[in-house]
């Protein structure tokens, strides 16, 4: 992807759902026509995106296969998704991060703790940045690791580009509620972690723009 001078994120995005992560895509949509499984597609990026997004499917996915990747690929554009901060700009370190922004906000539960099935998120991203911007910061990797659940994440100083990896584990179906307070405090981790700012520094004649 690519960042504007005028803090807009924009680019190519392609999105592989494997294992069951591709098998219910293509049984919640086996009735739909070719306009809804293009919507429901867009629809789902958007919702991994913490703002507005503008988002378009380029490409036929293989909606038939049973055991080959879903692949989708994507126009994208974030709109003001990097911020002035005086003579400086910041971005979040994460971009598909929306979902877990909410997830076990409540301190209490009473019920077990269920998913649907076991799952793995990975972000691969690279951003370009415009001529004469440089990288004044980057937050330090986190790295969380508790069996069950992992997460990592780390933005990484390129010549000319920021390179950006988080990944998400989710490897259980079902908790006891006694083990909420640990799963609430590792989504807090995440939300920090996906939070952080990038600091960069824009060229002369951007800044004085």
């Amino acid at each position: 992807m690519r960042l504007t001078e005028t803090g807009d994120l924009e680019g190519k995005v392609t999105v592989t759902y494997t294992g069951l992560e591709g098998m219910y895509q293509r049984l919640d949509e086996r009735h739909a026509d070719d306009v809804e499984k293009k919507k429901f597609l867009e629809e789902r990026v958007k919702r991994q995106v913490p703002v507005a997004a503008e988002v378009e499917l380029v490409n036929q996915p293989d909606w038939t296969g049973s055991e080959t990747p879903l692949v989708a690929e994507y126009d994208l554009k974030i709109p003001g998704w990097a911020v002035n901060a005086g003579r400086r700009v910041v971005l979040p370190a994460g971009v598909f991060t929306a979902v877990e922004k909410h997830i076990f906000e409540h301190a209490n539960r009473v019920h077990p703790i269920y998913f649907k099935y076991p799952y793995q998120n990975e972000d691969d991203i690279r951003i370009e940045l415009p001529a004469g911007w440089t990288v004044s910061s980057v937050p330090p990797a986190h790295v969380q690791d508790s069996h069950v659940v992992a997460y990592s994440i780390q933005a990484e100083n390129g010549k000319d580009a920021l390179h950006l990896s988080r990944k998400l584990t989710v490897d259980f179906l079902i908790l006891e509620p006694k083990y909420y307070p640990a799963l609430r405090n590792f989504f807090q981790v995440v939300r920090s972690g996906d939070e952080e700012q990038i600091v960069l520094q824009p060229g002369v004649a951007s800044a004085r723009n």
